[in-house]
């Protein structure tokens, strides 16, 4: 009874109940992955676009040399 998976008419159906069991795995996470994108979508075209202001960044050197600060925005 230990080496039931040596006949051939078992192993076959082992390992097609494996393969089924991997593509089942494969579909629910690509099915789960689907459906979370959809929510972020929604939400995203759902929340209003508003101006945010610039960013700015000042850079200032730190290794003594006196450089003059420069300041920058994106637009």
């Amino acid at each position: 009874m230990s080496n039931f998976l040596l006949d051939p008419a078992i192993a076959i159906y082992a390992a097609l109940s494996v393969a089924l069991v991997v593509w089942l795995g494969i579909f629910t996470f690509l099915w789960r992955l689907d459906r979370q994108a959809r929510e972020l979508r929604r939400q995203l075209d759902q929340r209003p676009r508003a101006e945010a202001p610039a960013p700015r960044a000042t850079l200032e050197a730190r290794n003594g040399q006196p450089q003059p600060s420069v300041v920058t925005t994106e637009e």
